[in-house]
């Protein structure tokens, strides 16, 4: 049975990749140079409609699957031999017949693509050709859709499209409006089948798990369809039809019959922020890295042993990001025995190690074909806001059952005596019998699994990959294993030489190892071509991380009078809603949430490596990101560079759909400051930009020093008067500095109430203090300078240095917050 279930995995996996080969074959069904067998074939796996052949990408799936016949063979021989009806090319090219003629497991795969794609293929409807409607030119020219482009029913008649080309972290991935050339199909199918040949695995689950990863870096910008609004990657499909086949095979073949064959499994690791930023000593720098990183490997543990225990594949999992994962699973016993154990194994776990610090909640909700169908009144998005808010519901009792188990060590007084010692570090106590590791002198100790998130800081800067294996390596002792909460899974950080040193000996190692390329060498999302496919698990991950030595927190500052940190918290607004309203109804399908979680990833976690390095790598450092969110410490100007890119850049990757948008603070610090206290202030500058409202627009903001401003309305024309004023001061030396201290003196004594000035003498004072710095000053651009700053503050509120600007503040608050910022950006340039 084992075997039927990756024969189902992998055929689901397959059973749409002629699409890719189809569109890379340039002759077409009646001049293709690719197609063998044409008749045979044809009247084999096309169903007819209208007297003619329909859905005739199902001859390149069978050709591709025939085109490998040696490596599929191999897989079939090592896993044992099924029935000549139920053969690889079978269940993958048969999935568009009728029912009728498909065996049990064809009919599964053809469920599968069903519920993936949200429609019914036995409906006149459904029943066309993306080739039959749009004719070979036009069908071969059309391109992907962005995700982003129709959240919340923005379908543009003029929408953003994918450039067809492989992933990288670059932004030549980036949707875009127009494009100079046809889309390049053959050359990108012939760089997927080059690769394809690296996969060199005798077991089926080793190399359907890899040939999944490799469709991620080649199929996520092909569209699954070319009808109406193609919007959904070939990869997604792919990848939710597979996980959805396993579903219906293991619940067919379970005794438990019920009207929701599947199950979504949420989780979510809460105190994540409390805990990455509970350092209290001078060695924030040493811990933080590794601390936001363990987070990441505590997730994915979490994962790898639920799949494990339910004995599920990578395909199932929807989404794994920022502390937070999706499953679809059968709706079996199996499934609801083994869950109900495993998390009562993680929960001891994690508190076990982690005390109170850290809860995961985990809740599943049952799903009916409706819901995936969107019919009935039902629909995913209803199902997703349900697992939302029984998963909060969790999070609220999280520590009853520890409670009710552990009375003693939650209200007993502990015999500790006076001296009660605590990790260095971290300030968290001691337990009773837990090891204390000496840390920089004999009076100072940290805990081991705090040295081990030190250690892990250091290292992750020269880790080319991280090899996760169920049995530990004994020669890969020497590279710090970690194994997050002893779950089973253990970790090793090595560099490409590693790799290389040991490669016959991991070849013994099928299904047991899984070997994992960070971003891959330049963003280029490499990761069989350096490694040459040896027989294990091979995948791409991306890491918000930092490649080579960054300097310390001191060193990021520049060396003048005025030295400060900027620390960095951004995440994106109404995610929470976006994901349980934002895609439509009808249109709410597995495919569209995988996709639309992968997009976020993508940028988050990958491509935000792209706009650090390209901004100021030295003066910066990537603590945290993933998911929708990030925490970056840097020189207070970088981080406030950064912020403004990530905005520009999101804005772009989101289609500029006005549904997107990211709100952040920033708190401007010492370079000695407690990064527990910074950490705070920064979430207070994010909290603040978050409630900042203009007229109707709320959020999208960014905040510092105190002051949010809408990133569209107002930022800009502030950073312009804030250049501005630093030009005439620093640059052309025309400015006195006296005009930047005048300026703050008259808003400190302003008396600004709901952005209304109440003490009136400023208005004569600063405009008598302004006229006399004016009539002393002969330069034209000093004069327009002032005269706009007396009209705007003494009038027309609604402009900033002559630009015309929508905001609720007053001129003089934007006037001075302009002078402050370009105050500090002249001292930090005075040496």
């Amino acid at each position: 049975m084992e075997n039927k279930r990756d024969l189902i995995y992998l055929a689901a996996l397959l059973h749409d990749i002629g699409k890719f080969y189809q569109r890379a074959d340039e002759g077409g069904v009646s001049k293709s140079k690719f197609l063998k067998d044409l008749n045979k074939v044809e009247s084999t796996f096309c169903p007819v409609y209208n007297g003619n052949y329909s859905h005739k990408h199902v001859l390149w799936t069978a050709q591709f699957i025939d085109d490998f016949h040696p490596v599929f063979n191999n897989l079939i021989k090592q896993a044992g031999e099924n029935s000549e009806n139920d053969t690889l090319l079978k269940l993958a090219a048969s999935h568009h017949l009728s029912n009728v003629q498909l065996t049990e497991l064809g009919k599964i795969i053809k469920a599968a693509d069903c519920l993936s794609s949200g429609m019914d293929r036995e409906k006149d409807s459904e029943f066309v050709d993306d080739q039959d409607v749009k004719g070979w030119d036009a069908f071969k020219k059309k391109r992907m859709v962005s995700i982003l482009e129709g959240i919340s029913e923005n379908k543009s008649q003029n929408p953003h499209h994918l450039p067809v080309k492989e992933m990288t972290l670059s932004k030549d991935c980036f949707p875009k409006l127009t494009f100079d050339d046809y889309p390049d199909y053959k050359n990108l199918w012939e760089s997927f089948v080059r690769e394809f040949k690296f996969i060199q695995s005798n077991t089926y689950r080793a190399f359907s798990e890899t040939l999944l990863n490799l469709l991620s870096k080649y199929a996520s910008a092909i569209p699954a369809s070319t009808m109406d609004f193609p919007d959904v990657s070939l990869y997604d499909h792919l990848k939710t039809t597979a996980a959805i086949a396993v579903c219906l095979y293991d619940y067919n073949n379970s005794e438990k019959k019920s009207e929701n064959p599947f199950l979504l499994i949420g989780a979510d690791i809460s105190g994540i922020q409390s805990y990455i930023y509970q350092i209290v000593s001078k060695h924030a720098g040493k811990n933080l890295k590794g601390r936001s990183y363990y987070i990441r490997l505590l997730s994915d543990t979490i994962v790898r042993f639920l799949l494990k225990k339910l004995k599920l594949y990578q395909a199932n999992v929807v989404y794994n990001s920022g502390g937070g994962f999706y499953i679809l699973a059968p709706n079996t016993d199996f499934i609801i025995n083994e869950l109900e154990k495993a998390i009562k194994v993680i929960e001891q776990n994690i508190f076990n190690t982690h005390t109170t610090s850290l809860f995961v909640a985990i809740d599943s909700i049952e799903v009916s074909r409706n819901t995936l169908m969107h019919t009935r009144g039902e629909n995913l998005g209803n199902t997703w806001c349900q697992l939302f808010e029984k998963r909060e519901q969790k999070k609220n009792s999280k520590l009853a059952d520890f409670i009710q188990n552990n009375y003693d060590r939650f209200f007993e007084p502990q015999l500790h005596g006076g001296d009660v010692k605590c990790d260095v570090i971290t300030g968290e106590e001691f337990l009773p019998d837990e090891k204390q590791l000496i840390f920089e002198g004999e009076t100072q100790f940290i805990k081991p699994i705090t040295k081990q998130q030190i250690i892990l800081g250091e290292i992750l800067k020269k880790t080319d990959f991280v090899v996760v294996t169920e049995e530990e390596i004994p020669y890969w002792k020497d590279k710090t294993p970690i194994e997050p909460v002893n779950l089973g899974f253990t970790y090793y950080f090595i560099n490409e030489a590693d790799l290389k040193e040991k490669a016959n000996e991991l070849k013994s190692s099928a299904d047991k190892v899984s070997i994992i390329t960070l971003n891959g060498e330049n963003g280029s999302c490499n990761f069989l071509q350096t490694i040459n496919g040896i027989n294990n698990i091979y995948g791409l991950e991306f890491y918000g991380g930092n490649d080579f030595e960054t300097a310390n927190f001191e060193e990021m500052c520049t060396k003048a009078n005025f030295t400060r940190l900027g620390v960095l918290r951004m995440d994106v607004d109404n995610l929470g809603v976006i994901f349980q309203k934002g895609i439509a109804p009808e249109r709410a399908t597995l495919s569209r949430y995988a996709a639309l979680s992968r997009s976020f990833d993508y940028f988050f976690s990958g491509y935000l490596n792209t706009i650090w390095k390209e901004i100021d790598p030295e003066k910066s450092f990537i603590i945290y990101s993933g998911g929708d969110d990030l925490f970056i410490i840097g020189s207070w100007e970088v981080t406030i560079q950064i912020a403004k890119r990530i905005h520009s850049d999101f804005k772009d990757f989101t289609c500029n759909n006005t549904v997107f948008s990211l709100s952040g603070g920033i708190a401007i610090v010492p370079a000695k400051f407690p990064i527990m206290k910074a950490a705070k202030l920064s979430d207070d500058e994010e909290k603040a930009a978050k409630g900042h409202e203009v007229e109707k627009y709320v959020k999208n903001s960014i905040s510092f020093m105190g002051m949010p401003l809408n990133w569209d309305l107002e930022f800009p024309a502030v950073e312009q008067l804030k250049n501005k004023i630093v030009e005439l001061i620093d640059h052309k030396k025309v400015l006195n500095n006296s005009f930047i201290s005048k300026l703050l003196l008259h808003h400190e004594n302003a008396n600004l109430k709901d952005h209304t000035i109440m003490n009136i003498r400023t208005f004569w004072l600063l405009t008598y203090d302004l006229s006399r710095l004016k009539a002393r000053e002969k330069q034209s651009e000093i004069n327009m300078l002032v005269e706009n700053c007396i009209s705007e503050v003494c009038g027309n509120k609604n402009q900033l240095n002559g630009i015309t600007l929508k905001t609720n503040y007053h001129s003089l608050e934007l006037w001075a917050f302009a002078a402050r910022w370009a105050e500090l950006e002249i001292r930090n340039k005075q040496y």
